[in-house]
């Protein structure tokens, strides 16, 4: 295998391997506050975290479409 093609691998499991931590936070997010258990406060903090997650997510899948 080339250098390029080694590179090229390894960019794309970093791009996984980052969408693999933001579904993990997301995982634990849903965990530590459960959706019937939330205030209105706490229900706020976390519709601003999805969101955060998400556009984490589309950096991640806008580099990879990018090259």
């Amino acid at each position: 295998m080339n250098i390029h093609t080694s590179q090229e691998i390894l960019r794309l499991r970093n791009s996984l391997q980052g969408i693999s931590n933001i579904s993990y936070a997301f995982s634990k997010l849903n965990q530590k506050y459960p959706i019937d258990t939330l205030s209105e406060e706490n229900g706020k903090e976390i519709i601003k975290a999805y969101i955060n997650l998400i556009k984490d997510t589309k950096r991640i899948i806008d580099s990879v479409v990018e090259t």
